[in-house]
Formats: C-alpha cells, sequence, structure tokens
C-alpha cells in the first residue's frame, strides 16, 4: 500500500515537472507573438538611449563644431579615476585628470549631447568629424568650455591653452562613413 502510494505520488511529480517544462518552452514563444516589443532585454524607452537616432531633419549651418584641445598631445595624468565616466563630475570636483587642467577630459558627455553621432574620443579627447552640422548641441555639454563653433572651410584654430602657451588645433577631415558604420552595428 505505501509503495502504491509512493510511485503515485512520484507519478504526479513526474507529471507536474513535464508540465512545467512544456509552459517553459511554449510560452515565451505565445507570448513573444502577442507583445509588440520583440527586444526582451531592453524596453523601448531604454532603447532610445542605448540606440539614439540620428537627427537627418537638423538644420545644416555653415560652420562646424572644433574641440579646442590637442588629440596629439601626450596627456601626463596627474590622478587615476575609476570611478563614473562623465566630464562634468572630473570637472566639478576635480577639475581635470591631467597636469594641463585645460584638457579635453575625454569621457564623452559631449558624445552623448551630439544628435548627429559626429564627435568621437580618440587619446582621451573628443574628436568632431565632417559628420557635424554645427547645432552646438554638444558645446553646453562640454564642463571645460573646450568646444566651439568655427567656419566649416577653416583648416586650423589658434586658441589659448594656458595663460602662457598658445596651441594650433588642426582640424581634422575624418570622413564619416555612416553605410559601414550601420553593417558593423548589426553584424555586432
Amino acid at each position: 500500500m505505501i509503495l502504491k502510494i509512493f510511485l503515485l505520488f512520484l507519478f504526479i511529480i513526474i507529471i507536474a515537472l513535464f508540465v512545467v517544462a512544456i509552459a517553459n518552452i511554449f510560452l515565451p514563444a505565445i507570448k513573444s507573438q502577442l507583445l509588440k516589443n520583440t527586444d526582451f532585454v531592453f524596453s523601448p524607452i531604454e532603447k532610445n538611449y542605448i540606440y539614439r537616432v540620428v537627427d537627418n531633419n537638423l538644420p545644416v549651418s555653415e560652420n562646424r563644431a572644433v574641440v579646442l584641445s590637442d588629440p596629439n598631445q601626450e596627456k601626463k595624468m596627474r590622478l587615476d579615476y575609476n570611478g563614473i565616466h562623465s566630464c562634468a563630475i572630473i570637472a566639478k570636483f576635480y577639475g581635470s585628470l591631467t597636469e594641463n587642467i585645460n584638457d579635453c577630459i575625454g569621457y564623452g558627455d559631449c558624445v552623448y549631447a551630439c544628435p548627429q553621432q559626429a564627435i568621437e574620443i580618440h587619446n582621451g579627447t573628443a574628436i568632431v568629424t565632417d559628420a557635424c552640422c554645427g547645432c552646438g548641441s554638444c558645446i553646453l555639454s562640454c564642463p571645460k568650455n573646450l568646444i566651439a563653433l568655427f567656419p566649416k572651410n577653416q583648416k586650423s584654430v589658434q586658441y589659448k591653452n594656458n595663460v602662457e602657451k598658445t596651441s594650433i588645433v588642426e582640424i581634422p577631415s575624418k570622413k564619416d562613413f555612416k553605410f559601414w558604420k550601420t553593417w558593423y552595428k548589426i553584424l555586432n
């Protein structure tokens, strides 16, 4: 009698596990057909933040943004920072990570502010590509005020780096291949 009850109990547990396994296999497939959001990792709000959409309707001006910091200059670091990567936080609490307090911090607040995705970080310095439409969105995001608008045909910019030093920044003419960027995003 006890053996029959034990076998019946064991049979019920096996059937219950089988039903749970089948439900876990088929329910996600049924839910994906009912839901409009096919990305289960990110919500639509998170997707807008992560996958920024390039706004092609922005007015194009005769100016372009230039970062007044030399990307080829070797930076002498004065402190090692492992916190949140935000230019605004570094500028507020530390002033700069390098010995020259007028250097670009290079954590990319301007990259996130640019609606055209025209700014990249190279050697810890922001560089504006030819995709810049001159809207000026990046200017307000730089806590060091190192971004300014200059005419597109200007090849170099002279600015005062320190009190006693004047520097010249060559404006890079890096082409922005949006076609290949799209393919790299698809492949990754």
